[in-house]
């Protein structure tokens, strides 16, 4: 069985929420300031990975929203994510600075 290139995002998709998931579950474990800021990275992962999906999803099964819009939900979610990593990785340097 071949699969085709729509199927394919879909396993790639998932492939990207699920790495976000896992990375999130097998973090360090450490206390303190750094644990917040490491716990706000990883939320910003689990943003980014999500993202795709959600385009994915919004592409092929809401009819609402038209192929101008999807890409700008798109990147700012992409932006939401990132703007958790800034701010964790602002917080563990506070931490180490502290």
């Amino acid at each position: 069985m071949i699969m085709d290139a729509h199927g394919f995002t879909y396993v790639l998709d998932i492939l990207l929420v699920v790495s976000a998931a896992l990375a999130l579950y097998y973090r360090p474990k450490i206390g303190g300031q750094l644990a917040v800021g490491l716990r706000l990275i990883m939320v910003g992962v689990v943003i980014l990975g999500f993202t795709h999906l959600t385009d994915t999803l919004l592409k092929d099964f809401v009819e609402a929203i038209d192929a101008a819009t999807r890409p700008l939900l798109h990147r700012g979610l992409n932006v939401v994510g990132f703007l958790f990593i800034f701010i964790g990785f602002f917080q563990m340097r506070k931490a180490i600075e502290a």
